[in-house]
């Protein structure tokens, strides 16, 4: 490896750390989706095992609850994107979030194995610009 390759090799493991950050900063936020959409959907839960009047504690972020009365517990309003939202049923509702989270899950299974690729090419790399730096060394 000549000192130009050595200076390649280097700059491809700064572009390998850059990479695994990104990865790990993507993974964060989706595990906030998965936590958020596991609130949400037990909340969904709650609403729909409850009887019309009945006082629950909903959730409103922040770790802060609200105490509502259940005026139906057949119907939920859930957002599908782009700030629009419908009504669906409670059990077409609780679906929307299982599938979200499925969806997320894979996300996050796909982003692990692009982490573990990154990160065994980068373990290769890495140990052969040692190699080349301590043979420079004892060279001089």
């Amino acid at each position: 490896m000549n000192e130009q390759e050595l200076r390649q090799a280097m700059s491809t493991l700064e572009l390998f750390r850059a990479q695994l950050e990104s990865i790990a900063e993507n993974q964060q936020l989706i595990q906030i989706s998965l936590e958020e959409l596991g609130r949400a959907r037990e909340t969904l839960n709650q609403f729909q095992n409850a009887k019309e009047g009945d006082e629950l504690l909903v959730p409103i972020g922040g770790n802060s609850f609200v105490f509502a009365k259940v005026a139906t517990n057949a119907k939920a309003i859930v957002g599908i994107g782009t700030g629009i939202s419908v009504e669906k049923s409670m059990d077409e509702a609780i679906k929307t979030m299982d599938d979200r989270s499925k969806e997320l899950l894979d996300t996050m299974n796909k982003l692990n194995d692009r982490r573990l690729a990154i990160e065994e090419q980068a373990n290769v790399l890495s140990q052969a610009v040692q190699q080349e730096v301590q043979a420079l060394q004892r060279g001089n």
